[in-house]
């Protein structure tokens, strides 16, 4: 208690006010606790996101994206209330102090035009459900996973790993890749020598056994022969798979159609290159 004392006497000024460093001190404390409050209130959120009874929800991705704005949203208000507080230990009345600052925000309005933009915007896409994390989407010529998504801007990270962080202010159109059915077309070229009954029995034999994917939500159809050459012929091949999952399935059937064609021996249309001369 003696030791609390002789602290205080060093953050406390003679008229029994906190001097210049028990003000810091002070401010330093605010800062702490709604730093301490911020983590606490983000770690019992995240902590019932990740149930595993919510993520069974079929809109689970909405619900991170709207949780995730929330949990910014608190700590912009907790970090906020801080602010206020501190004004108040240095000795200024925050009332009249945003009240002056009023006057002056409206000088500086016109260069916030586009914040205000973006934050409008923002508040769009998240009420219309445009687009939600985790999505694949196209933007702005961009396409890549929706990773983040705020108030003023949107994260999209592309397959190559780069990250564009784009004002919502300048979303325009957005094509998204991740709603509804995803359909996963693969056409195979065929030699001219071959016979188009035995390769298209051939393809179904091979990727028959996704029909029973849990992946897959209709098909995988041969359609048969969409487009004859010069120096053979295309088969199609079409399946409806659920979103997110159609490249892979996409893949596996090109790798189960090239490995049947090998085993098979079936010849490929025969590239010539053509010479120019001089």
């Amino acid at each position: 208690m003696e030791k609390f004392e002789n602290v205080m006497k060093y953050l406390k000024a003679e008229n029994g006010n906190l001097n210049f460093l028990g003000k810091i001190f002070e401010i330093c404390i605010i800062f702490l606790v709604a730093y301490l409050f911020s983590l606490f209130i983000s770690f019992i959120i995240k902590k019932n996101l990740h149930s595993q009874s919510i993520k069974k929800h079929n809109s689970y991705m909405r619900i991170v994206t709207i949780t995730n704005l929330f949990i910014k949203m608190t700590k912009i208000i907790i970090y906020f209330l801080a602010v206020m507080l501190t004004i108040e230990v240095l000795g200024f009345n925050s009332t009249s102090l945003f009240a002056t600052l009023g006057v002056g925000s409206i000088a500086i309005s016109f260069g916030a035009q586009n914040l205000v933009k973006d934050v409008i915007n923002g508040v769009f896409i998240i009420a219309e459900n445009q687009y939600s994390v985790g999505d694949l989407v196209e933007i702005s010529n961009y396409q890549g996973y929706i990773e983040d998504i705020g108030i003023r801007c949107t994260k999209l990270r592309d397959f190559a790993g780069e990250l564009y962080i784009i004002p919502n202010g300048k979303i325009g159109i957005v094509t998204n890749k991740q709603r509804g059915d995803m359909r996963a077309k693969i056409v195979f070229p065929v030699s001219i020598k071959e016979e188009p009954k035995n390769i298209i029995e051939l393809i179904r034999e091979n990727i028959g056994y996704l029909k029973d994917d849990d992946r897959i939500l209709k098909g995988p159809d041969v359609w048969g022969v969409t487009n004859n050459t010069d120096r053979g012929y295309e088969i199609t091949v079409a399946v409806y798979a659920k979103p997110g999952e159609q490249f892979k399935v996409e893949y596996e059937i090109r790798q189960k159609v090239v490995e049947a064609f090998i085993k098979n021996k079936v010849e490929l249309p025969i590239v010539k290159a053509e010479v120019n001369q001089c």
